[in-house]
């Protein structure tokens, strides 16, 4: 899924709830949005609830396809993002994991010093290549 028409699907998910309520509940704006976001994400603190049974109607199916909806359209997001950085990663634990299973250099300042250099190396390496793209 696109990452533009998953955020128009949250956006849009936020604004069906956030209307509903103001206008059913006679909540405001900021506690409708509210509502919609901690209902969405399952947070539900439980200070704000439906006193009608047409909203309680209404929220529960609103909780029960919006709530997949969301998670999955955050979890496109979110696992699209882990796939383009998973390789950099790897390189910056790469170095880890061989300390730890090299028992000769298994000391403290060592490993931190190994973390800094990949971290480095990396970084250096994703502005070098930003600055040849924008020579480009």
């Amino acid at each position: 899924m696109n990452e533009r028409t998953t955020i128009i699907i949250i956006i849009a998910l936020l604004t069906i709830g956030t209307f509903y309520l103001h206008f059913s509940e006679d909540w405001s704006y900021v506690d409708s949005f509210y509502f919609s976001t901690i209902t969405l994400t399952t947070i539900g603190y439980g200070d704000l609830y439906p006193s009608r049974d047409s909203t309680k109607i209404f929220v529960s199916l609103y909780a029960m396809f919006g709530i997949g909806i969301m998670l999955y359209a955050l979890g496109s997001i979110i696992g699209k993002r882990v796939v383009e950085r998973g390789t950099n990663l790897h390189k910056v634990f790469a170095g880890i994991y061989d300390l730890k299973y090299n028992f000769k250099d298994r000391t403290r300042r060592r490993l931190n010093r190994e973390i800094g250099k990949n971290l480095i190396k990396i970084a250096t390496r994703k502005e070098m290549e930003r600055k040849e793209v924008e020579k480009w």
